[in-house]
């Protein structure tokens, strides 16, 4: 299950991070993305099982099981998760103005995925093609390529195929160790000029 966490830790990372626009060097550039409320979805698969929705089941359990003050606290816990599972962020307009460049992305993505090595095979203004490698200490290891897309300044997608060998405790998508197939996919769409109370990231 470690490698698996890495890599469903690097497709996240990558997604949150993938709403700027990229090159091939490490030059500053300005983002083509509105600024604002985004709403993204996504749809995780492993070796054909529904990660968000086994997530969401268990959640689902866990519930069951709490006092109704524990249940009143599950808003907070789930951050800016909206109606439908779907997830919330914030682009500011000073982000937007300040730009990204691939280096920062790649040390971003590596630093929250360890034992993971990012390639960026090419990016320009409308989106980005990658690469990675994850090599766990007991034997676990992953390969995958994902895209990146920006459809236009209120809409970009991202996709990602990996491949490869897990360590699965009790309890884990993989109960056993073995191999593996993920795929993700993630929609974002902007929503609104004003963010509400969902916080930037700068």
């Amino acid at each position: 299950m470690k490698c698996i966490s890495k890599s469903i830790a690097l497709t996240l990372a990558f997604g949150a991070l993938s709403v700027a626009s990229m090159t091939s060097h490490a030059e500053i550039i300005k983002l083509k993305l509105a600024p604002g409320l985004w709403e993204e979805s996504r749809t995780t698969l492993i070796n054909g099982q529904n990660l968000e929705e086994i997530m969401r089941k268990q959640m689902e359990k866990n519930m069951a099981r709490m006092t109704p003050e524990q249940r009143a606290q599950m808003p907070k816990s789930m951050g800016n998760m909206s109606a439908g599972g779907k997830v919330e962020s914030c682009l500011s307009a000073a982000e937007v103005a300040k730009g990204i460049d691939t280096e920062s992305i790649k040390e971003k993505l590596q630093n929250s995925a360890k034992g993971c090595t990012l390639n960026i095979v090419s990016a320009d203004q409308s989106g980005a093609r990658f690469n990675a490698v994850c090599m766990g200490p007991d034997g676990a290891n992953y390969k995958g390529t994902g895209e990146y897309k920006i459809k236009n300044e209120k809409e970009w997608s991202f996709k990602m195929v990996a491949d490869g060998r897990a360590q699965g405790p009790d309890g884990a998508v993989i109960a056993q160790a073995g191999n593996f197939h993920a795929t993700q996919e993630v929609q974002s769409r902007w929503k609104a000029g004003n963010c509400g109370n969902v916080k930037s990231d700068e």
